[in-house]
């Protein structure tokens, strides 16, 4: 490379650097500008959120690296030349040596040497140099005043527009906490179904097998198979028919709104056969209704049918309350009004009403949960009705598997087991078989028979393990002394105590059918402790 070449494009580089400060010095101070502008916007003005102003201010300093860095071009070799000449004092001699040999003539070879001769010697710090002092002033004082408008600028809201923003953020978080929460119950509630579906089939099919394996001449066995299957079918049937299950149709209910009196009726009678048609019918209308007014533009017939919605499924929400009582059915519904009425924000409409849908189906979910609740109690009351009926045939020996056959319903055994209870009673009402004409034929003049103990019963000699009373009295002693004051209260409370534990250790012994537990103990609990 020859040393003008090396001179010129050593001039380049520092024209190129000079030409990139001034367009980082005009791009630092138009990103100060506009920063104070975005400041006293959301800050004074509170026309812009302010929780984006160190995003801003770091966004609009490596913008202004960039713009400087897109400006800069390189320079012709001939306008390098040309200002080196300017500086020099050369009179176009670094310009006439980089001209093209046809614009030079015969002179450019005695143009080149001079150029030659004079390149080493011209020092380019001096000719060239670099002011950036008062650019660097100008940075520096823009700097400042960001800085104090970044650190004590006031924040006013003279248009309410911030206080607009925060309560729809706060209505946000509050959608996407809601939203986690519904996405949680619907995993939860689909996960309970499934598992108490499969342990109803588990159970069934036990008891199915039990009746089926079951041989008068083991009747031992079967009753001690029968006894742990209502065990675990009463366990069950508890379990299925909890607290929230009894409530659910508890027929005090008033009305509700302005919802028709019929139509509440109907939902309650088809919700107690665990039918939801009536009631998903109304729930596939308000989702429906919801994604229309989802789809709509943001205008006044949009906040219109907004409004209309929002009452239809209040009322919709307090026939469930009334109904059903069901505290998930009501929370899901609940949400569902929460989530509609923060659609009413433009800047949250869309993602609200979708939220809305999803707790419309969680409140769907919730139902169909209930409905299927309610059938599955009924089942297992039946099964164990078809239970006490099998343990009373084992026990007289009669209770035979061969009688069943594959694929028999639990209405097909509760048939079966009649029929045999029927032929039992009929025969331990008329063990001889002789029917109404007695010993000697003919209509007896009703006096009392002798009884032969020679002859065969069925009739068992029992002790009930249960003591439903506090204990017999053995012995009584009377005095004319004045008694401790509360020593018969104190008896009375310790009696009534007694007769309750009595009735528990009852039902358990006694295996009452699970659906007459709460009734007697009901009875029981009312009995008062003072007296």
């Amino acid at each position: 490379m020859s040393q003008t070449q090396r001179l010129l494009r050593r001039a380049a580089v520092r024209m190129m650097l000079a030409s990139f400060g001034r367009w980082l010095r005009w791009a630092l101070l138009a990103a100060a500008a506009l920063f104070l502008a975005y400041l006293a916007a959301s800050r004074l003005l509170g026309l812009l959120p302010d929780r984006f102003s160190l995003v801003a201010l770091i966004s609009l300093s490596g913008a202004a690296f960039v713009v400087a860095l897109l400006c800069i071009r390189r320079p012709a070799e001939q306008r390098v030349a040309r200002l080196v000449d300017s500086r020099a004092g050369t009179k176009d001699l670094f310009l006439s040596a980089v001209l093209p040999a046809d614009s030079a003539g015969a002179f450019l070879p005695v143009v080149q040497g001079e150029a030659e001769q004079r390149a080493p010697g011209i020092d380019l710090a001096k000719m060239l140099p670099f002011r950036w002092t008062a650019g660097a002033l100008q940075i520096f004082v823009a700097a400042l005043l960001v800085a104090a408008a970044f650190r004590w600028s006031p924040r006013l809201d003279p248009f309410h527009k911030l206080e607009q923003r925060q309560k729809i953020a706060q209505q946000q978080q509050k959608l996407q906490e809601e939203r986690k929460l519904t996405a949680l119950r619907a995993e939860a509630v689909a996960e309970e179904t499934q598992k108490q579906s499969a342990q109803m089939q588990q159970a069934l099919a036990r008891l199915d097998k039990t009746f089926k394996d079951a041989k008068p001449e083991n009747k031992d066995e079967a009753l001690k198979q029968l006894a742990d299957e209502q065990r675990e079918l009463g366990e069950l049937w508890r379990k299925v028919n909890n607290d929230q299950l009894k409530q659910a149709l508890d027929k005090s209910a008033q009305s509700f709104g302005q919802m028709n009196a019929r139509e509440r009726n109907e939902w309650r009678e088809q919700l107690q056969k665990g039918d939801l048609s009536g009631i998903q019918k109304q729930l596939a209308e308000l989702r429906n209704a919801l994604a229309k007014v989802a789809a709509m533009p943001d205008s006044a017939e949009k906040r219109a049918a907004q409004e209309e919605l929002a009452h239809k499924l209040s009322q919709f929400a307090e026939a469930m309350k009334d109904i059903v009582k069901s505290p998930n059915v009501d929370d899901a519904l609940n949400r569902a009004l929460a989530q509609l009425d923060a659609g009413k924000l433009s800047d949250l409409a869309q993602e609200a009403t979708q939220d809305a849908m999803k707790s419309l189906d969680l409140s769907k979910q919730e139902l169909e949960q209930l409905a299927q609740s309610m059938k599955d109690g009924k089942s297992l009351e039946d099964a164990l009705k078809s239970l006490q009926m099998a343990k009373k045939l084992a026990a007289a020996g009669k209770l035979d598997g061969a009688n069943g056959k594959d694929g028999m319903s639990a209405e097909d055994y509760a048939k079966l087991f009649a029929e045999k209870m029927a032929e039992l009673t009929a025969q331990q009402a008329d063990p001889d078989g002789q029917g109404a004409q007695g010993r000697g034929g003919g209509i007896g003049n009703g006096a009392r028979r002798p009884e032969d103990d020679s002859v065969k019963t069925s009739f068992k000699s029992e002790k009930s393990p249960a003591m439903l009373t506090d204990g017999k009295m053995l012995l009584e002693w009377k005095t004319k002394d004045v008694g401790e004051s509360g020593a018969r209260a104190e008896q009375f409370r310790d009696a009534v105590r007694g007769v309750k534990q009595g009735v528990s250790e009852a039902l358990q012994a006694e295996q009452v059918p699970p659906g007459y537990h709460d009734a007697i103990k009901k009875y029981f609990d009312t009995l008062p402790e003072k007296k």
